[in-house]
């Protein structure tokens, strides 16, 4: 059993706490980290895997650190090996995290994926309890058809990803997560944005991380967060995407 599976710690989570939410997440391995670490064969956490890898997050903050990494991938076996004790666990800490939002008047939620891309490990947290509001990024296709109540998508469009794509999800009122390559970090983002011919407003997602109260038919903005080098890499794949910034957000 591992000691502790779910962080409330972390930049963007508690961004959340200005907003009366009390988020927790779980830090899993990305992609095939885990087995590369622990030197086993283990399945991906990330099916839709690709050009995102140079930006991901696992290369930012605290994720860097090695110690972090092996925590993750100790986590990571622990789930593909015992997914019961697994959801046992993460329900309890869970049941731990909802306790301490009421006595502080506060919504509570989380997120299962902060950097794998799991939908039956979330999904069987949501069913299990429905007096937390969960949420998620997924750039697994048709993320309408994943959505509980309490299970809120916000789809992540990559270098794979279709006009069609984007319209289907729009359609079936689930927002769309675009990075963008020429926002520095503090400098404003457009107030529309266009993609694969698709335009509609836009939000800025590095404001918080609470996407379930997000208006719905929009654009989220996240600005890259990285080194130039992986940068170049990102754009050069067109998982990263230019922006026109016409109007400006307020």
């Amino acid at each position: 059993m591992i000691r502790k599976l779910l962080t409330t710690k972390q930049y963007k989570l508690d961004k959340g706490l200005d907003s009366s939410v009390l988020t927790a997440g779980i830090t899993l391995s990305p992609a095939g980290e885990a087995g590369q670490i622990l030197k086993r064969k283990l399945a991906t956490t990330c099916a839709m895997s690709g050009a995102c890898a140079a930006g991901c997050l696992k290369f930012a903050g605290m994720n860097q650190y090695p110690t972090h990494a092996v925590a993750r991938a100790n986590r990571t076996a622990f789930w593909f090996d015992d997914r019961a004790a697994f959801l046992q666990q993460a329900i309890h800490e869970y049941q731990l995290v909802a306790a301490k939002a009421a006595r502080e008047n506060m919504l509570a939620a989380g997120r299962p994926n902060l950097l794998s891309d799991l939908p039956q490990m979330a999904q069987a947290l949501a069913d299990a309890l429905p007096n937390i509001q969960f949420y998620d990024y997924t750039k697994i296709p048709r993320a309408w058809e994943r959505v509980r109540s309490n299970y809120h998508l916000t789809y992540s469009a990559s270098e794979r990803s279709t006009a069609a794509d984007i319209r289907d999800h729009f359609d079936h009122g689930i927002n769309v997560a675009v990075v963008v390559s020429d926002i520095a970090k503090g400098e404003p983002l457009p107030a529309t944005f266009t993609l694969h011919g698709i335009t509609r407003p836009a939000i800025d997602g590095d404001e918080n991380d609470v996407r379930f109260r997000d208006a719905v038919g929009v654009f989220v903005l996240l600005r890259w967060k990285g080194s130039k080098a992986r940068l170049a890499s990102a754009t050069a794949s067109k998982w990263a995407q230019p922006t026109i910034p016409l109007t400006l957000v307020h």
